[in-house]
């Protein structure tokens, strides 16, 4: 498994507990996707999402905020979120969401996060900084030539 190490005054410990390829300039249907990773929310199927480090929240929309409706429970509260399509309206709900590690590459992570919700939303599902990032450790490494792209996470602790 490839696993990135933290260095501590006494001794060296896994940073990364799981790896897994991303894509680059990626389509998720319509929509481009500069790094692109594969995750599942809840117990749905896995799916490809937009790992995006300028969202504020991970957003859910489409038939996958249907599919997760009675799932969810109440939610935190309501909100607004202004997109580059224009305002929509959700609820920030609580969502597990699990990056899926490659074959041989180490464990899932699953992560209680925080996530916007709309029926509203077409685009992909997003995973964005708001308690989802900021939960967790994570490198991109471009590799050398195409293909050899890796997503390394871990719990921030």
């Amino acid at each position: 498994m490839e696993q990135l190490f933290k260095r501590t005054e006494r001794n060296k410990r896994a940073w990364s507990t799981g790896s897994a390829f991303f894509w680059i300039s990626h389509r998720i249907g319509l929509w481009p996707a500069t790094v692109a990773v594969r995750c599942q929310t809840e117990r749905l199927e896995s799916e490809i999402a937009l790992l995006d480090t300028g969202a504020e929240w991970s957003v859910i929309g489409g038939e996958t905020a249907i599919l997760l409706e009675e799932q969810l429970g109440s939610p935190i509260e309501s909100s607004r979120m202004s997109t580059r399509l224009g305002l929509i309206d959700g609820f920030l709900h609580h969502v597990n969401i699990t990056l899926l590690a490659g074959q041989n590459s180490g464990d899932n992570l699953t992560v209680e996060s925080t996530v916007f919700v709309s029926e509203e939303w077409e685009g992909p599902l997003v995973l964005g900084y708001r308690g989802f990032l900021e939960k967790i450790r994570f490198a991109l490494d471009p590799g050398v030539v195409p293909g050899e792209q890796i997503f390394y996470f871990g719990l921030a602790e």
